[in-house]
């Protein structure tokens, strides 16, 4: 997939079909819109592209945003759905002001030949957010392109968002994230040396020096570590690790099963599936151990439960 971020001396002579959107955790909803975008562009033989923006508009704006996804694995994931470009373009106040209907002219319709316009059930762009799909509509006719919009995506009456996905990190609850998502919600980062405080305890974990800027509610998670594109089973902490006194930092934490390779340095993935409980202050170590065993006997026992 070619990635575009500087569109100043872009210039193509393909026709294109253009989704417009923020993507923010590539959840159900989007996914619908994709697969309606591959499925036009190849009927009317179109590039499947997407249009998006960074900094995300409500981070702009001021809103204490914490986004669901990194960039790399928003375009990772709009790869492995067929889109073959990505326009990610810079939003700034001078963009935000821009009349929806420059915005098409200028940009849809002369910079990426679009004949085809995708947009979900809820999107705004422009001025003041005051183009909408009935202005799409109006102004196809006018440019010689056809708007589509997808409906809303929902799981059990509620509707997949964001804003929904988000709610439920935050709350811990990991199986109705990834319902709306699709998969299960991971960390992503690198491997990085701790305080070695998990093998004294007998645990020995891989620290996380992740990159997702929305990390969910803290606690003890069962997990799946990917390392190298293999998943193991395992168990995570996110917290502040309170037992001990350590700077009040937020740690991610996994113990993997069964596993002995060092992996320091390595990039690796933790798909967070169900939450076992808060973290806690225990009052010595002894307890803590006894609650670590017994998270670990939880753990294996879903795994089992489960067929993993």
């Amino acid at each position: 997939m070619q990635v575009i971020r500087n569109i100043e001396g872009f210039f193509t002579e393909k026709p294109h079909a253009v989704v417009l959107g923020n993507f923010d955790g590539f959840h159900l909803g989007h996914k619908a819109i994709t697969d309606r975008l591959c499925h036009i562009s190849e009927t009317k033989g179109l590039v499947p592209s997407v249009v998006t923006f960074q900094p995300h508009p409500m981070k702009f704006f001021g809103a204490d945003l914490k986004l669901i996804m990194t960039e790399e694995s928003k375009i990772k994931a709009f790869a492995e759905a067929g889109v073959e470009s990505m326009f990610i373009l810079e939003f700034s106040r001078k963009f935000a002001d821009i009349d929806p209907e420059v915005f098409v002219r200028e940009f849809l319709v002369k910079k990426f030949r679009a004949v085809v316009v995708i947009v979900g059930y809820d999107y705004r762009f422009g001025r003041a957010r005051s183009g909408d799909y009935n202005l799409l509509v109006t102004l196809g006719s006018k440019y010689g392109f056809t708007a589509v919009r997808v409906p809303k995506v929902t799981c059990g009456g509620v509707t997949v968002s964001s804003t929904n996905i988000r709610n439920f990190l935050l709350e811990g609850d990991m199986e109705k994230a990834a319902e709306f998502l699709g998969r299960p919600f991971f960390i992503e980062g690198k491997v990085v040396d701790g305080n070695k405080v998990g093998r004294q305890l007998g645990y020995p974990t891989a620290n996380i020096d992740f990159r997702n800027e929305l990390i969910p509610k803290a606690g003890i998670y069962i997990s799946m570590a990917v390392i190298g594109g293999v998943r193991h089973r395992s168990v995570t902490n996110i917290g502040r690790r309170p037992t001990f006194s350590f700077p009040d930092q937020m740690k991610v934490e996994t113990h993997i099963f069964d596993f002995g390779r060092d992996i320091y340095g390595e990039d690796t993935e933790i798909e967070l599936l169900k939450y076992i409980r808060p973290e806690e202050k225990f009052p010595d170590v002894e307890t803590l151990i006894k609650a670590i065993d017994n998270d670990c006997v939880i753990a294996k026992k879903w795994f089992e439960d489960e067929g993993y």
